[in-house]
């Protein structure tokens, strides 16, 4: 099976400062960099917008992540 991948141009991978050197790969929700192997994990936001994933009203409806902190918050 063939992986469809997205060269991300005119992108600097944060781990070895190496431009032009990240991949997308949407399938698996993942940016890759080419040179040092630093992944990153990535949400896709559906092709209908938030209104067609029946859970969420729209990004403002997370309303229970609203007590964490910018930190990360506590549990």
């Amino acid at each position: 099976m063939v992986e469809i991948a997205h060269l991300l141009d005119e992108l600097t991978c944060a781990g070895c400062g190496t431009p032009n050197a990240l991949w997308l790969y949407p399938v698996r929700g993942l940016v890759e960099c080419r040179e040092c192997g630093e992944k990153a994990s990535i949400l896709l936001d559906p092709p209908d917008g938030f209104d067609s994933i029946n859970s969420l009203d729209g990004p403002d409806s997370l309303s229970s992540l609203d007590g964490l902190d910018s930190c990360g918050g506590e549990w």
